[in-house]
């Protein structure tokens, strides 16, 4: 009989002896206790502490990975550990999802005595042990139990315990990542800020709000902005998708504008447009019930903007515009963070380590610096096109110094013939000579070019042509050089000699003098003498032929 009890006795235990306990020993850092943790999905929405406490230890069900991840759900989740301290020093939880909603700690210690903590990004900041963004709960020296109610709109959990030294040094490591990251960027953005209000080229400007809206996305994040600015504005805490949407719309302005993306490859722009219109389709949701099929698509469209960026990247960068280079390693460095992020939640990749879990941030931060990189690019080609204008500029001056020296020198070859001439023949080869003085002691024409540094007056015969490019204007000169700058091309048009440039397309004016060949088509093509070739409008193309003295009928 008494063997007969101790069978049953052991075979009831036999659940109690399965349970997973966590075992803490000294160390040095931080333990995961992810693949310790048991859990409950509560699809009521209303299970209390004191219900979920009366379940049966078989009604949660192990976590049988070493992370916790339970995608997007609008259903709490419950999490319950079994913790035993084998040290006599004080023990620390620390939960590395900053941005998590709403979080409820409850520790029962070997007394059952029960503690409570209630913090999370939509409830008043500093509830939990440390007035940080890092949620860290101080569990004694004798934690028994604890349970976890974790409610956000992606439930992933990576939770640690450790001593105070643990803590510690894994705080140190955070914040030192941190300023790098906010150093750099607020380096990038008040450069880029300095630059647009020298230059006035607005891609220095959407680049500028685009590292300020992305930086928000990271201060956000990581629940800084809590902790620095808005402490007791809860509901503040609920618009990271319209933050997205800022930032998607700035980096497409700044791509745009960059690659001239509408004009080289309008499939791939207005593909992105549509695909950021559904993303604003979406963002009444954000503050209606949640629903996990939102933000699914929602992180679908943001991957696809960044695909369809990084395409039009590489096709931009083959069709032969070398600066595009850029953009393809920003773009491929922010789809591998975004990556990583999306195979640690589903346990491919470990995140485990402060790298690891800080990939996308760490991603964000090389894409903006190799944005950077584009618009230095940008800064040092404007340089290179204002040194080369002056040069030019320098010497068609010294070609003027010149003809005015041959005019001092006909004026007095024309003394010498008038004390010498008498015959209506001789008065006659003086009227050539006074018509040559008259031709040469014409002022050059010159017009006015604002660069980086200062404004460059031109001379017109030097300039082969003017394009437009959005709100900038490119002229190209004579000898295949070229100067952009951000007046726009009308700007131009009312300075420049109409006997001499015609406007023969909504973006393009020629210099007709060095119009070389009309080449016939539909409106047709004008070739210049630096064998660019130029289209032309169908409304001007009678115009521009009369002006060339060609005949209609003869195209």
């Amino acid at each position: 009989m008494r063997f007969f009890v101790v069978c049953v006795s052991f075979l009831l235990s036999l659940p109690l002896l399965a349970q997973k306990r966590f075992h803490y020993q000294t160390s040095d850092e931080l333990q995961s206790v992810e693949s310790f943790a048991y859990y409950w999905v509560d699809s009521s929405k209303v299970m209390n502490f004191n219900q979920i406490r009366q379940l049966s230890e078989e009604a949660f069900a192990p976590n049988t990975k070493n992370f916790l991840n339970f995608g997007n759900t609008e259903y709490p989740i419950w999490l319950r550990i079994d913790v035993e301290n084998q040290s006599n020093e004080e023990l620390y939880l620390i939960q590395e999802l900053h941005d998590v909603r709403l979080l409820d700690v409850f520790l029962i210690d070997t007394k059952d005595s029960v503690r409570l903590w209630q913090t999370g990004a939509m409830r008043p900041f500093g509830t939990h042990f440390l007035k940080r963004s890092n949620t860290v709960f101080d569990l004694g020296k004798s934690p028994k139990r604890i349970y976890l109610r974790i409610q956000n709109t992606s439930v992933y959990v990576p939770l640690k315990v450790g001593n105070i030294q643990a803590i510690s040094n894994y705080l140190h490591k955070y914040d030192l990542l941190y300023g790098g990251i906010y150093g750099v960027l607020l380096a990038l953005m008040f450069y880029n800020l300095f630059v647009f209000l020298i230059v006035r080229d607005k891609v220095f400007l959407y680049y500028f709000f685009y590292i300020l809206s992305s930086g928000y996305i990271i201060f956000k994040a990581d629940n800084h902005h809590q902790e620095f600015l808005f402490s007791q504005i809860s509901n503040f805490s609920s618009d990271i998708n319209s933050s997205s949407v800022i930032t998607l719309f700035f980096i497409i302005l700044f791509a745009n504008a960059y690659l001239r993306m509408r004009e080289l490859v309008p499939k791939f722009f207005w593909t992105l447009v549509i695909l950021w219109s559904i993303c604003l389709l979406l963002l009444p949701y954000e503050w209606l019930p949640y629903k996990g099929w939102v933000n699914d698509i929602f992180q679908l469209l943001v991957i696809s903007i960044m695909l369809v960026l990084l395409g039009a990247s590489i096709y931009i960068h083959f069709l032969g515009f070398k600066h595009a280079r850029y953009f393809v390693l920003a773009f491929g460095f922010y789809i591998y963070g975004v990556v990583n992020v999306l195979l640690g939640f589903m346990g491919i990749v470990s995140m485990n380590n402060l790298r690891a879990a800080y990939i996308y941030q760490i991603c964000s931060v090389l894409e903006a610096l190799f944005f950077a990189f584009a618009v230095a690019y940008r800064f040092n080609t404007y340089r290179k096109e204002a040194k080369d204008a002056q040069e030019i500029a320098l010497k068609r001056l010294q070609e003027h110094e010149q003809l005015l020296l041959k005019n001092s020198q006909l004026l007095a070859e024309k003394l010498q013939i008038e004390q010498t001439i008498k015959t209506y023949h001789d008065d006659k080869d003086l009227n050539k000579i006074l018509h040559k003085i008259q031709i040469a002691s014409q002022p050059i024409r010159k017009i006015s070019i604002p660069t980086i540094e200062g404004i460059i007056l031109f001379p017109e015969q030097d300039i082969n042509r003017l394009e437009a490019m959005g709100s900038y204007c490119t002229i190209h000169l004579t000898d295949h050089k070229k100067i952009t700058t951000s007046k726009p091309m009308a700007h131009f048009e009312q300075m420049i000699d109409e006997t001499q440039f015609m406007r023969i397309h909504k973006s393009h004016i020629v210099n007709l003098n060095n119009v070389t060949r009309y080449i016939r088509g539909e409106g047709g093509w004008v070739e210049m003498k630096d064998k660019a070739e130029v289209p032309v409008s169908r409304r001007l193309k009678n115009e521009l032929l009369q002006r060339l003295t060609i005949e209609s009928s003869a195209v």
